[in-house]
């Protein structure tokens, strides 16, 4: 009777597997071909909340791709790039955005299973190259509008304007830059694709900064009196308008804020201060590169592989590295902890001297250790309160340079522990903040 009953089940569920097998359409087991129609299947999986417009969607998608590897061979596409870059960049977009405006496709079937939704959809090929065709002219007039707007900036040598607008203008025709996207303009024939991209990418081409100077001597730890200027020039004709910027590219010092280029093409610079002590550095000038933050994302990246314009000037530091005195007062408490600062100091601020005639800085160093309360636990642990004084003095004119303090730093050690052992905590303790804000603080010295 069991056997009887399982080969029921068993045959009931070969039939409904046969029956599912029927339901399931033949466009489902081969992609249908059409000469006339552009066909499209999307999925989407059935947990998705609107899964029957992500599953039109995806066919959407399906007939984009197909229309967008069909590249004319007039059209800019064609001949884009040859090391790929730009295609795949543009590829990409062509694909995502054609989503957006493909017209009239109609669902021809859907069929679901157990965990998917598949749709069939199609677009008449004759109905696509309408709209396609409309949307294709309209596209061309946007590209010459930035295009002719963007030249406009360009010869008023509003630069930064100009590459705003040329990168608008691609955005504009990305869909269509897979098409012949040739027309007339002042009576010449031009790929307005073409004109945009070359605009686009040489908008920096020719041009040079220069300076009033390439050498500077200098002192560590003091402002430089003379400016430094700048002159940004395109093809030898000066470029207002466009913010520049200088940093140090070796060394390290602070140099103020980035300034954008006057009626002359000229953009001045000041070091306030060099807080390192090497002996030979360098400041880069170069165009503020702040401006892209304007330009349409998917487009910063071909300004990439551009070469912008820079200047570097070389900072030569003279005599020597400042030279620091060392004094530790009587008042240091946790002894040891005299030494590592020293080490911060003499790793890239100064070079210690013995003799307090030579310094050029007075550095007075104490610190204090003091015990709290006892907490009481699972072993009894002193309350240590730390804190170190440094005080760093101009040694020529007795002026107070810099000032750092680190009050009140509490550690716990075990009432076990002997002296050595309860400073040598202090000291790990209290050197975790010195080496995080001491070197930030010594950078701010101005001598």
């Amino acid at each position: 009777m069991k056997t009887g009953i399982k080969s029921i089940y068993l045959l009931l569920a070969v039939l409904f597997a046969v029956q599912v097998e029927a339901q399931e359409p033949q466009w489902m087991k081969k992609r249908p071909i059409s000469e006339k129609d552009y066909i499209g299947i999307g999925m989407a999986s059935l947990s998705e909340e609107n899964y029957m417009d992500v599953a039109k969607q995806s066919a959407i998608s399906d007939i984009a791709s197909q229309i967008a590897t069909k590249v004319d061979t007039k059209a800019f596409m064609h001949t884009v790039d040859v090391d790929g870059k730009s295609r795949q960049l543009f590829e990409e977009k062509i694909t995502n955005t054609m989503q957006a405006w493909i017209e009239g496709a109609e669902i021809v079937d859907s069929y679901k299973d157990d965990s998917r939704y598949y749709v069939y959809y199609i677009l008449n090929k004759e109905t696509y190259r309408k709209n396609a065709e409309a949307r294709r002219l309209e596209a061309i007039k946007k590209g010459v509008d930035y295009y002719v707007k963007g030249k406009n900036a360009q010869e008023g040598m509003n630069l930064t304007q100009a590459l705003i607008l040329y990168g608008k203008g691609l955005e504009a025709i990305e869909p269509w830059l897979f098409m012949d996207l040739s027309t007339k303009l002042d009576g010449n024939s031009i790929d307005i694709a073409a004109e945009l991209y070359n605009a686009y990418t040489g908008i920096f081409s020719g041009m040079a900064i220069t300076t009033n100077t390439v050498n500077i001597e200098a002192e560590a730890f003091k402002a430089v009196n003379i400016p430094i200027a700048a002159c940004l020039s395109k093809d030898g004709e000066v470029v207002p308008n466009v913010k520049l910027v200088a940093k140090f590219v070796s060394g390290e010092g602070t140099i103020t804020a980035p300034i954008e280029t006057d009626f002359n093409g000229t953009a001045e610079f000041y070091i306030t201060n060099i807080t390192s002590n090497n002996k030979i550095q360098e400041v880069q000038i170069s165009i503020d590169e702040s401006f892209t933050a304007s330009l349409p994302d998917n487009y910063r990246k071909l300004l990439e592989e551009q070469s912008l314009p820079a200047a570097k000037i070389t900072l030569s530091l003279k005599n020597g590295a400042t030279k620091a005195f060392f004094y530790v007062s009587d008042n240091n408490d946790i002894e040891g902890i005299e030494n590592k600062i020293k080490d911060i100091m003499s790793k890239e601020f100064f070079v210690m001297t013995e003799s307090i005639d030579d310094a050029d800085c007075f550095i007075e160093f104490s610190s204090s250790l003091e015990l709290g309360d006892i907490v009481s636990g699972a072993s009894n642990m002193n309350t240590c309160i730390c804190g170190i004084k440094i005080k760093i003095l101009n040694n020529k004119t007795q002026a107070m340079v810099l000032e750092y303090n680190l009050d009140d730093v509490k550690v716990y050690t075990p009432t076990s522990k002997g002296t050595k052992e309860t400073k040598s905590m202090c000291i790990r303790e209290v050197m975790k903040s010195v080496r995080k804000e001491l070197p930030r603080k010594l950078r701010t010295m101005n001598l």
